[in-house]
């Protein structure tokens, strides 16, 4: 129980003007709605997704989706599998998600389908790319303002023709569409985008919108938590979503004075303790050094050291943030065993997953 509280605390954000904003998303869910994994230590479920985000609401706090969440397959949707879809929609509704990117499993069910649903759901579902008869089917964009800022959010769905599912539809290429919803948008702090397209792809619109976009999310391979991925000589992180339900990321991001580059918190403490780790080396190398007698074995502990020193010098300047940097940084919340189950959801749940009685 001890650890169920260690979480909930990790995730408290304070409802304070001038507070961070904390984003919590979530991607590649697949349609489940119970744990999936080990019977030892069963993770993920929505009972214990409810758990953690009814301990994390607050007005600083913002709830998204990168998309994939509504069926474990893409196409070929069953009865039992619309039941499903249904559900998880309207769970991600009533725990806050204010905006997802529709992928091509939440298509498995046909566009009509998706768009009946839609309207039942408080969830925004974007995506600046799909089409159905050249004309677009969702909305492209939206703007949040959370923790005093303006946040743009726009969704973007795999390109190709969705061939399983929704044969009648296509998503036009990615980077162009993009670009055409920024230009749309108007002054905002911070641009994410939601994408629910596999990681190369996201990685390339990152490397072709460096500069315009800060965040993409990224969902469409199940690849598990993973650190963020900074696009070379950017600002722009990549994150994947992990999978099937089974964590939720937590971004803090920090404004700061509103310019400057984004700073890796996440990376910056690595670098601290590596840099505690090299200052050892060179006390250690210091002490060699008085000791050593021999000309050559002096010789080759000075390289070492001025290596050594070099590396310490660019650690120091990388762990040392300026004042009123912007920063960021990246944690994974497991919902696991830690995480207790909400009772009532549970038994909601249980009418669709029987199975997870024995959870």
């Amino acid at each position: 129980m001890r650890r169920a509280w260690l979480v909930l605390a990790l995730l408290a954000t304070p409802a304070l003007a001038g507070a961070p904003l904390t984003i919590l998303f979530e991607g590649d869910n697949g349609g489940e709605v119970a744990p999936c994994g080990c019977h030892a230590n069963p993770t993920g479920g929505l009972p214990k997704r409810k758990t953690v985000l009814d301990a994390a609401h607050g007005p600083n706090v913002l709830v998204l989706d990168a998309g994939n969440a509504l069926f474990r397959n893409a196409g070929n949707a069953s009865a039992a599998d619309l039941v499903r879809a249904r559900f998880v929609l309207e769970q991600m509704g009533t725990l806050g998600t204010k905006a997802m990117a529709v992928g091509v499993r939440d298509l498995s069910a046909g566009l009509d389908f998706l768009l009946s649903e839609a309207k039942k759901s408080p969830v925004k579902l974007l995506s600046c790319n799909l089409q159905r008869g050249g004309k677009p089917v969702f909305e492209a964009s939206m703007i949040v303002e959370v923790a005093g800022l303006k946040l743009a959010i726009i969704g973007v769905s795999a390109p190709g023709p969705i061939v399983i599912g929704a044969p009648d539809v296509a998503a036009v290429g990615t980077v162009e569409a993009v670009r055409a919803a920024l230009k749309k948008l108007g002054k905002h702090d911070v641009t994410l985008v939601l994408a629910a397209s596999n990681y190369a792809d996201s990685l390339e619109l990152a490397q072709q919108l460096k500069g315009q976009v800060d965040f993409v999310v990224q969902s469409g391979e199940f690849r598990g938590t993973q650190p963020p991925q900074r696009v070379e000589g950017s600002d722009t992180f990549v994150f994947a979503s992990a999978q099937k339900g089974q964590a939720l990321g937590k971004l803090t991001f920090e404004p700061g004075k509103g310019k400057g580059p984004i700073s890796d918190l996440t990376a910056a403490e690595r670098d601290r303790q590596h840099l505690e780790f090299v200052k050892g080396q060179v006390a250690t190398l210091e002490g060699r050094l008085k000791a050593a007698k021999d000309p050559k074995a002096r010789a080759d502990l000075e390289r070492t050291m001025q290596s050594i020193r070099e590396r310490q010098a660019a650690l120091t300047k990388t762990v040392s943030l300026p004042p009123g940097a912007r920063t960021m940084k990246l944690e994974w919340v497991v919902l696991n065993s830690s995480v207790a189950d909400d009772p009532a959801l549970k038994a909601e749940v249980l009418k669709i997953e029987p199975t997870y009685a024995s959870n």
